[in-house]
């Protein structure tokens, strides 16, 4: 009869507890028999309880001798891994018949559960062949709930461990190493891998979910929440889920015991004795996304956190809210309200960390539900750190709005991104920076789904290029100029695949909302990128035709293309050495893909060759960054001729673009043709047919095909109709585009086509029709054509000058309010524009006289419209305006024809009595000079408008004179810098001869006995101003030092000199000079010397001469036709005037705010409000280009000068301003007999015999019988202590006159005297060194008479006395001395016809004369005296 298994198990245990002392391999072979015996025993199917324990106790009995060898050989504590793992199995499987009774003592329990946790621990080893062997232990021991025995027995230590296995066991994969198991099939692998994978894991939940509910405690909860913060590995995954599943299923239990951990975290860390204190944050985020009705007892703890002062712990909470916030599940329960609160008002703390901190956390609150009822909050918070004080906490905010904007799109407000885009005019740098490179990728995102179609054209995303072309606009930031933003345009701001369609869509919208800045700023940056293309072409032109880069010629013209070059790059030094470098490279390849690219006008095939380009050149790393950047410049990358086909194609296919969009793409086009004509190329009957079809742009179509005519290839009679239509029936400004295009058209037919149309014209002008535009298209005519116009010129002239002469009709219609002229005037101001233009041609030379028109001009403005041009009362003030404006467009090629008096005539409408019409003069003015179109002497008119009672005007006058200043000083300063010979009427302070001769010829000049002060103060306002800015101003470099004395010298030769056109103003002249001499001195407290004061002023001829003869009968000449000279009390009393008003002013300004600048002040009113304006200094740079033709000037003395420059003044070229033509300087040259004295003096003072001594005293004193000055010699070794109380005269080395005073102290140490000068200057002066005379008791009353009589200028001396020199032993020294000056003023006076320029005059009669001044010689002998304040 075959055995059951339980007598099998019962033998076996019986033949294993007989055996003595059993080995390894015995144990192994009848522990699996036993083994698999066990697996084939069940409990018995006994309903009734009394009769299963029955069974269960027969049971026990046959398992008895298994269990006492097991007890017997101790094999529960076997350390063989084999035989323990068996004894495990069979323990197990008794456990599993025997239930729910434990069927071993209680004593062996602790060794039987050991054994359990050692088999446990091993089931992270997956790959091990035991593994199944050990599951199924675990799903026996979690099925037969063994642990509660162990609960109930109390082996906590054994349970703890037990915990810690399970959470280090625990693995994500265990289900795929399962599948793996031996012995099975196909199927029945997968079958135990789909149960297998839920039991293992809730094997673990089950039995410590069990666990958890009989006896929970803190060490295990301890365990658990170790194990719910792990961080790294699939162990920790895997267990951070087993404890998160704890938490869930056991709320209940574990409520209590967490919340009391999490709250002696908050309240007392220290208290703690776990690692877990550290990471309390981490565990309340793990808790709140599985069960957090927890954490209610602690959520006011944590909004405590936010509000506590320690920084760190405020961010630490603040990311812990934000966490748990940004999982959508419980984000915004109502149990987190009032910590919701908290966290929002921390967008606003105090601390810029924290704020940052926020940003971050509200960013991924609001994306994980940005639709939530929440979101709204959270995004207004970001919004509102847009514009935090901060510039940490502004950045961070940006790239979190920006982020939000690329992610969540559909839920962005549209007011964000308007607010974000705003941070590209922040304040600080890195700010724009960072939005300049998020809100990039923002405007990139938006056109991809834009071509997708997942989005539509929006103007709040377009206003992002917007924007970024506004960051141009500072001058100050080299990151954000054109050269760097051309490179954002062209390769950062569309995605580089977007076809071109779409981005011109994306244009075109931009521009429908573009302002006239982001106009200008675009223009700059596309001028920018053409300029270095027409600058490369022209050095890869030189690079081929040049032989020998050994000629110096060569060389200088490559630096001058790479100077010019470099400036369109970032670094324009860096790029400029590249450039060298690659000029030295010599290889060809590199030169032709440049050319290729810039012949290029596709973008697609530019991009082709660029990268084919870059391939080839990737070996030369050292010039490949450099190359990729050039060859983007190069290319035709931000605008295209397939951008400019496009848009023709939208206007004139038979699809008709929106209306809306129509003028914005015709302006697009407009820029992008305005800039590269040669994008026009192969859209030429597109551009035709626009130009039919649009009325409105037809001003701006036209002018475009002027300048696109010489690069696009067209049928001249295709075109041609059109414009001629345009020029017989347009308007004005079409007229003129004609005209241009027409002239760019024809090329060497325009002799036929002009005289055309001439021909037509002058019929059209003479029958009456369209008249206005008749006579533009007859100007611009004869600027292109002056042949042409030659034919009709007596045509036109005797027209124009019957509507000159013409009355105006009293039934006219009244004046046009939006001009302010009748139809009559505006005829007569087209008809001189049309005169005027035509003497102005662009090509060719006009031979026919000005003089008619001139004195048209010249009766129109000095008339006021009774002579010259007839005009009616109401539109005179036009006429004039017109005649001005005409004078000042004569002066750029016919300046030397201008006559003084229409030159003062045109400057006097500076202070026209209609404001509206000075206020345009000086626009116009202003627009011109700023150009370098007219010669900056009419620079001088801007003074005239600051005594206006208009204050907008003195506003103006002074923004205009300091920007003249500004803009001519920096010229000067370039041209000394390039040693180009820097000419002193380049000055911006040379204004100042022509300003004191239109007001000494002013009708307003007071009257010979005036004597009041104020009303002298008030007329030379328009002196003191620009004196004021003169002085005020430190223009790039050039101070006061510099400027005062070439003012002082321009003072003193005007004083020297009489009024060329009427002499009997001379007089006024030398007022106005005094006057201007004390403001110099007044407005620069201190007299400063400059090195490179001029040794001599230039004054035009024209204005300013010079008399024949000698300086005493000049002087009597300018006494016996003048009023009673001005005292020099009197002239200081009106510069005091001025100078009381500016410090009365200036101490106003200080009070109201002491932080106001120089260049922020404002000058006071003076008298009456007649000066009121602010003086700003403009920052505008201008080019170095001195077009205006220079000056025919009269020599007067003033300092020694360099060689250079006395070549330089003696050589000078009078030219046009294009310099197309020499036109010869008709000075007058006068060899006064005042320098013949200088030669005689010098030559006496190098003698110390009595003969000179004599003859010094008899030219020092005075005829006057009264005079009892006498000269006395002082020994130089008895002038010590001896002089102390007498009375002095001293010669200055800087102008070369005597100053009286009397010395007081003498200091043996230093050998120095300390003089006090009659005009309260106070000195140091060793008088070895010295030049002076004694005065012997000479009173008060003669000093007077000998100041009145001896001074030419305030209170010095304009012919010096030339005293004795006190030290013998010198003698011979300065001998030599006056030979050799004496050498240099007959060489001055007289310079060599060999060194003269060509186109210098050199005769006696047409030179340019000089006066040297007659301290020099005297003045290289001086040393610095040291001033006493």
């Amino acid at each position: 009869m075959e055995k059951t298994p339980t007598q099998i198990v019962s033998e076996l245990g019986s033949r294993l507890l007989q055996s003595s002392r059993p080995n390894k391999d015995s144990l192994v072979k009848s522990l699996r028999e036993i083994a698999t015996t066990l697996s084939q025993i069940e409990q018995p199917l006994v309903t009734k309880t009394v009769n299963k324990k029955k069974a269960l106790l027969l049971l026990d009995a046959e398992l008895k001798p298994l269990k006492e060898s097991i007890i017997k050989h101790g094999l529960l504590k076997y350390r063989d891994n084999d035989v323990s793992l068996l004894v495990t199995v069979c323990v197990s499987e008794i456990f599993r018949i025997l239930a729910p009774k434990p069927p071993f003592e209680d004593k062996y329990l602790k060794d039987i559960f050991s054994l359990f946790l050692a088999e446990f621990s091993e089931l992270s080893d997956t790959v091990s062949p035991y593994f199944s062997r050990r599951a199924k232990i675990l799903d026996t021991f979690s099925r037969c709930k063994y642990y509660l025995e162990m609960v109930s027995v109390g082996f906590l230590d054994l349970i703890h461990e037990m915990f810690n296995i399970f959470f280090s066991v625990v693995r994500d994969h265990h289900q795929q190493n399962l599948i793996h198991q031996k012995n099975a099939t196909t199927q029945q692998r997968k079958a135990n891998t789909q149960q297998t994978q839920q039991s293992l894991f809730n094997q673990f939940s089950s039995i410590m979910i069990d666990i958890l509910k009989e006896e929970p405690n803190s060490s295990l909860v301890d365990v658990i929440l170790e194990n719910l913060v792990k961080e790294g590995t699939d162990t920790v995954s895997a267990a951070d889920k087993l404890a998160s599943s704890l938490i869930e299923s056991c709320t209940d239990t574990l409520e209590p015991l967490i919340c009391s951990f999490l709250t002696s975290c908050f309240m007392d860390k220290d208290s703690i004795q776990t690692n877990l204190k550290d990471s309390y944050h981490e565990i309340i985020f793990k808790i709140s996304l599985n069960a957090p009705q927890i954490l209610l007892a602690v959520i006011p703890n944590m909004t405590q956190e936010l509000l506590t002062d320690q920084v760190d712990v405020r961010i630490k909470a603040l990311n812990l809210a934000g966490r748990i916030f940004a999982q959508s599940k419980h984000s915004f329960r109502h149990i987190y309200q009032d910590l919701f609160a908290e966290f929002l008002r921390r967008f606003s703390d105090k601390s810029a960390e924290v704020r940052m901190a926020a940003l971050k956390c509200g960013k991924q609150c609001y994306l994980s539900n940005p639709s939530g009822n929440k979101a709204s909050g959270v995004l207004t918070a970001i919004q509102e750190r847009l514009l935090d004080f901060d510039d940490r906490v502004r950045t961070q905010a940006l790239v979190v709005a920006c982020d939000i904007m690329k992610i969540s799109r559909k839920y962005v407000p549209l007011n964000l991104i308007s607010e974000a885009s705003e941070r590209l005019r922040d304040k600080k740098i890195l700010v724009r920076k960072k939005a300049l490179q998020k809100l990039t990728e923002v405007y990139q995102d938006y056109c991809d789904k834009c071509s997708e179609g997942d989005m539509t054209i929006d103007d709040h995303f377009e206003q992002i290029p917007c924007k970024i072309l506004l960051l141009c606009c500072d001058k100050n930031c080299k990151e954000f100029r054109s050269q760097n933003l051309e490179l954002v345009l062209s390769d950062d701001l569309f995605p580089r695949n977007l076809p071109v369609e779409e981005r011109m869509r994306h244009w075109v919208q931009c521009f429908a909302i573009m302002n006239h800045i982001h106009l200008k700023s675009l223009n700059s940056i596309l001028c920018q990128k053409r300029r270095l293309q027409n600058e490369l072409r022209h050095y890869l032109t030189l690079w081929r035709e040049s032989k020998d880069d050994n000629m110096e010629e060569v060389q200088r013209k490559k630096k001058s293309y790479f100077v010019k070059l470099s400036t369109c790059f970032p670094d324009a030094s860096e790029a400029e050495d590249f450039f060298h470098e690659l000029d030295q490279m010599r290889d060809a390849s590199i030169f032709d893909a440049l050319t290729l690219l810039l012949d290029e006008v596709t973008s697609t095939n530019a991009q082709s060759i660029k990268e084919k380009f870059l391939k080839t050149i990737s070996a030369k790393s050292s010039l490949s960054e450099f190359l990729s950047i050039l060859s983007t410049k190069c290319s035709p990358t931000i605008f295209s001729s397939e951008h400019v086909q496009y848009l023709l194609n939208q206007l004139c296919g038979s699809t008709a673009v929106n209306m809306q969009l129509k003028a914005p793409s015709i302006k697009l086009l407009l820029v992008i043709l305005n800039m590269f004509p040669t994008y026009l190329r192969g859209s030429e009957k597109q551009f035709l047919k626009l130009l039919e079809e649009n009325d409105s742009a037809a001003d701006e179509l036209t002018e475009t095909l002027s300048k696109a005519a010489p690069y696009i290839s067209v049928n001249f009679g295709d075109y041609y109709p059109v414009l001629e239509k345009v020029c017989l029936e347009g308007t004005r400004s079409q007229a003129k585009c004609a005209v241009s295009a027409i002239a760019s058209f024809a090329g060497l037919s325009d002799k036929v086509v002009f005289s055309e149309l001439c021909e037509m014209l002058i019929h059209s002008l003479l029958a009456g029709r369209n008249i206005p535009t008749t006579l533009q298209s007859l100007a611009c005519v004869g600027q292109f054509s002056v042949l042409a116009f030659e034919n009709i010129y007596e045509d036109i002239t005797s027209y124009l000058y019957k509507v000159f002469q013409a009355e105006p009709s009293d039934n006219q219609p009244p004046c046009d309010q939006s001009s302010g002229c009748c139809n009559s005037c505006k005829l007569k101001i087209y008809g001189l524009k049309t005169l005027v233009k035509s003497f102005l041609p662009r090509h060719g030379q006009v031979i026919r006289k000005l003089d008619d028109l001139l004195n048209i001009l010249k009766k129109t403005l000095k008339s006021q419209g009774h002579e010259g041009i007839k005009s009616c009362e109401d539109t005179g003030a036009n006429v004039r305006l017109a005649a001005a404006k005409a004078v000042l467009l004569l002066s750029r090629k016919w300046d030397l024809h201008i006559s003084p008096e229409i030159f003062r005539l045109t400057i006097l409408m500076g202070k026209d009595s209609n404001t509206f019409i000075t206020k345009t003069f000086l626009t116009k003015l202003h627009k011109l000079l700023t150009g370098h179109m007219i010669p900056s002497r009419y620079a001088c008119a801007f003074s005239l408008s600051v005594s206006s009672p208009c204050r907008d005007l003195q506003d103006d006058s002074f923004r205009y004179i300091n920007e003249f200043v500004n803009n001519s000083t920096r010229e000067a300063r370039a041209c000394r810098d390039l040693d180009q010979g820097e000419s002193l009427t380049d000055s911006p302070a040379y204004m100042i001869v022509f300003l004191i001769h239109i007001l000494a010829h002013d009708r307003e000049f007071p009257s010979e006995d005036c004597r009041d002060e104020n009303v002298y103060a008030r007329f030379c306002g328009p002196l003191f101003s620009v004196l004021q800015v003169l002085l005020s101003v430190n223009n790039n470099g050039f101070t006061v030092k510099e400027t005062a004395p070439f003012l002082v010298c321009i003072f003193r030769a005007i004083k020297r000199a009489e009024d060329a056109v009427d002499s009997r103003k001379t007089p006024r002249l030398h007022i106005l000079a005094g006057i201007g001499y004390s403001a110099v001195k007044t407005l620069n407290s201190i007299m400063v010397t400059s090195p490179q004061a001029p040794r001599s002023i230039l004054l035009p001829s024209s204005l300013y001469k010079l008399s024949p003869t000698s300086i005493t009968d000049n002087q009597n000449k300018a006494k016996s036709h003048t009023r009673n000279p001005l005292e020099q009390s009197f002239i200081e009393r009106v510069v005091h005037i001025f100078q009381s008003q500016i410090s009365l002013h200036d101490q106003r300004c200080q009070e109201d705010s002491p932080a106001v600048g120089l260049e922020d002040r404002v000058l006071p009113p003076i008298l009456g409000n007649q000066i009121e304006t602010s003086i700003t200094g403009s920052t505008e740079a201008s080019k170095n280009n001195t077009r205006c033709r220079k000056r025919t000037h009269l020599g007067l003395p003033e300092k020694s000068a360099t060689s250079r420059e006395e070549k330089n003044a003696s050589s000078k070229k009078c030219k046009t301003v294009e310099g197309a033509e020499q036109i010869p300087c008709n000075s007058l040259s006068l060899r006064t007999v005042e320098s013949e004295i200088l030669i005689k003096k010098l030559e006496r003072h190098s003698t110390c015999s009595k003969e000179s001594v004599e003859a010094s005293e008899r030219n020092n004193v005075t005829t006057s019988k009264h005079s009892g000055v006498v000269s006395v010699l002082k020994d130089i070794s008895n002038h010590g202590e001896a002089i102390i109380g007498q009375r002095i005269k001293l010669l200055s080395p800087t102008d070369g006159c005597f100053y009286s005073g009397t010395v007081e102290k003498f200091n043996s140490k230093s050998n120095s005297h300390k003089i006090i000068f009659d005009n309260g200057d106070v000195e140091l002066v060793c008088l070895d060194s010295e030049s002076w005379e004694t005065l012997s008791h000479e009173s008060l009353g003669q000093q007077e008479i000998l100041g009145k009589e001896t001074e030419s200028f305030g209170s010095r001396n304009s012919v010096p006395e030339v005293t004795h020199t006190h030290a013998k032993a010198n003698t011979q020294k300065e001998k030599t001395t006056t030979k050799q000056q004496n050498k240099k003023l007959s060489t001055k006076l007289n310079p060599p016809a060999a060194k003269a320029e060509k186109g210098t005059l050199v005769s006696g009669e047409a030179s340019v004369s000089e006066v040297t001044n007659p301290s020099e010689t005297i003045g290289l002998r001086r040393s610095r005296r040291q001033r006493i304040s």
